[in-house]
């Protein structure tokens, strides 16, 4: 464009100067061209829309479509669209995204690439660079593309069995020889029918084996929640490969409220980590149920990240106040000293129960665990449990 400036002030010169016809019809159609030019690339311009469409999480290898869409509302037709989009190298699975279209008036093009991420945590997809101009190059127009979109890769979640751990923990619902409520899912037999009985309860097949009605029964329980603690600071990780035992611990805080869920008993979630969508401390999510409830504690998983100082004893305590007696807490940590035990023994006191997951837990950590009366476990990179 500099370069047709000069050349019109070479032929205004000329012009000028020879007095020539010819000359200043040469003028007249530059200064014509880029004047169409940029009253065109200025028209299309503010007609194009654009919107990013991005699935809010995924699971780890699992290839996701990203797709663009761009629309020409102008009344002109855009002679070719250049598209660049800025694409996290961890989620890259093909060459970078560029692409070159053309829009009619009106028209509607859909621009789409896949990505697979790997590793969990929180990817950025853009900022998304678009450039058009006219037919015969004479103007270049950059379009302001506007923010990101955020893309969460949840973490794995493994059966407990491959962490090492029991399938049995004491978590969540426990027998009790009485209560006001039973549970359906722990059928332990039938009883005859006594006046007052629910018509739901009734075992009709029993029933009908025996010739006279019988009514199901069920097993008394408490059904208490479950509050799963993640220590996640760089100062709660001092060993050498503090890496991969964040990560390990992320794991295993997923695979637990996973099957905790799936087995409809609530389950809550605090950290000591970092949310990047809040540049703050990760909010305490409340134990519940539910589908909706394990992708919210799971996306909090995904994208947790670890800041240089944190206490988890202190986060532990305040998410913890509102726990009723016999609810239990799962303290994921590196290890638990005499100073992490004392400080959970307030918990213990207050009738609840402590669960210790530890990454790289030694047996003398088992021992004093079990000691205070607390259930200790050991994650291993070979995933088989530690005994003292």
């Amino acid at each position: 464009m500099a370069d047709l400036r000069v050349l019109t002030l070479v032929l205004l010169a000329v012009a000028a100067a020879l007095r020539s016809e010819i000359f200043f019809y040469l003028l007249y159609m530059l200064v014509g061209f880029q004047a169409v030019a940029w009253l065109w690339v200025r028209q299309v311009s503010r007609g194009l829309r654009w919107a990013r469409e991005v699935p809010a999480t995924a699971f780890p290898g699992e290839p996701v479509d990203i797709q663009i869409a761009i629309s020409n509302h102008s009344l002109l037709p855009m002679p070719w669209l250049s598209i660049y989009e800025s694409v996290p190298p961890a989620l890259r699975t093909l060459p970078a995204v560029r692409r070159v279209v053309s829009l009619g008036a009106g028209e509607r093009r859909v621009v789409s690439y896949t990505v697979q991420g790997q590793r969990r945590g929180l990817y950025r997809l853009g900022p998304l660079r678009l450039q058009t101009g006219d037919v015969l190059g004479l103007r270049e127009q950059p379009l302001s593309s506007g923010g990101t979109d955020a893309l969460v890769i949840l973490p794995q979640v493994l059966p407990l069995a491959e962490l090492g751990l029991p399938a049995a923990l004491p978590f969540g619902a426990r027998a009790a020889p009485r209560s006001l409520f039973t549970d359906p899912a722990r059928p332990v037999g039938v009883r005859d029918y006594q006046a007052g009985d629910a018509m739901r309860q009734i075992d009709w097949k029993s029933s009908a084996r025996i010739g006279a009605l019988q009514v199901r029964r069920q097993q008394p329980a408490i059904a208490r929640e479950t509050l799963v603690a993640l220590a996640f600071s760089h100062a709660e990780y001092p060993s050498r490969y503090s890496y991969d035992a964040q990560e390990r611990a992320v794991v295993a805080a997923a695979s637990i409220i996973a099957d905790l869920i799936g087995r409809r008993l609530p389950a809550g979630l605090c950290s000591s980590g970092r949310d990047p969508l809040t540049d703050g401390l990760a909010a305490t999510i409340g134990p519940g149920d539910g589908r909706a409830h394990l992708l919210a504690m799971l996306r909090l998983l995904g994208r947790l990240e670890a800041p240089a100082e944190g206490d988890i004893a202190a986060a532990l305590s305040r998410a913890s106040a509102g726990l009723s007696w016999g609810s239990t807490v799962v303290l994921i940590c590196l290890r638990a000293g005499p100073d992490t035990i004392e400080r959970l023994l307030p918990l213990r006191r207050r009738g609840l129960l402590i669960a210790l997951v530890l990454i790289d837990g030694e047996p003398d950590d088992l021992t004093l665990a079990r000691r205070h009366g607390m259930h200790p476990y050991t994650v291993t990179r070979a995933g088989a449990p530690v005994e003292p």
